[in-house]
């Protein structure tokens, strides 16, 4: 066969077989990028009425396809309530973050997230009398604490943070599955993660690098076995708080918080 017909071959080969089965594959990758990182206006989550003269702020943040009410709205309600003794005297806010609209897609929820708190944490940077934020995440909601306290800090780098993940994912964009695990506990003074190791969910069920790690799977009780392994954390830092048996940073004894040891799991019994 004459060496021009070969080559004609080989490159019709090669078009019916690898750039014509992947062109659907190129354009559905295309397609779904611009869909994550299309510009979207997140001014009805992050422009939230901010009280005058706090010192300290709490924030949570649900994960994907849940809403404020299913712990987010108690949470808040019962640190509003029941602070902790050294907060009792601390002008506060606490702020259940509702961003269902844009947490209903596991394809946009952490690159949402995260923009979503990057403005709260840039806004929450500009008012003079915050000296500390809180922020609480589960699942996909654990980007918008990462973007709250990376936000914060580009803006005012002096602003005590404690970034708390419940059962944190750790996808990013649908693609980056290490994400999480690399980056949360990168950004914040103090940074804590409440995992339960029967959860499937990528980073739900490890201990974080740069995180001080609390196994609770063991915890749960015969009382609380409505609540799937996914959603078990977030139920025990609600019980938890009740007894005020959390590390909480803010005008806390150092001597408590500087017990743990990053990137390993505490079990907690």
């Amino acid at each position: 066969m004459p060496k021009f017909k070969k080559q004609k071959l080989l490159r019709l080969f090669f078009w019916w077989v690898v750039v014509i089965p992947g062109i659907p594959f190129v354009l559905t990758s295309l397609g779904l990028s611009i869909y994550v990182y299309w510009p979207r206006d997140f001014s009805p989550v992050s422009q939230f009425t901010i009280a005058q003269d706090i010192e300290y702020i709490t924030l949570s943040a649900h994960g994907v396809k849940d809403t404020a009410a299913s712990w987010s709205d108690e949470l808040q309600q019962l640190m509003t309530t029941s602070p902790y003794p050294q907060l009792d005297n601390v002008i506060q806010q606490n702020h259940s973050i509702n961003w269902q609209d844009y947490s209903r897609s596991v394809f946009i929820c952490s690159v949402a997230g995260k923009k979503i708190g990057i403005e709260i944490g840039k806004r929450l940077a500009g008012v003079s009398s915050l000296k500390a934020i809180h922020a609480i995440g589960h699942s996909c909601g654990a980007f918008v604490v990462l973007g709250i306290c990376e936000g914060a800090k580009s803006v005012n780098p002096r602003l005590i943070v404690q970034t708390t993940y419940l059962d944190p994912v750790a996808v990013y964009s649908g693609i980056f599955w290490s994400y999480g695990i690399e980056h949360f506990g990168t950004c914040g003074d103090f940074s804590d993660n409440y995992i339960d190791t029967r959860d499937t969910v990528p980073g739900s069920n490890q201990a974080l690098p740069h995180v001080y790690t609390f196994d609770v799977t063991s915890l749960q009780k015969v009382k609380d076995a409505q609540y799937p392994p996914h959603a078990w954390p977030t139920r025990f830092y609600l019980n938890a708080y009740k007894s005020h048996s959390l590390p909480v940073l803010y005008k806390s004894d150092l001597a408590f918080i500087e017990q743990f040891k990053k990137g390993g799991a505490v079990l907690l019994k």
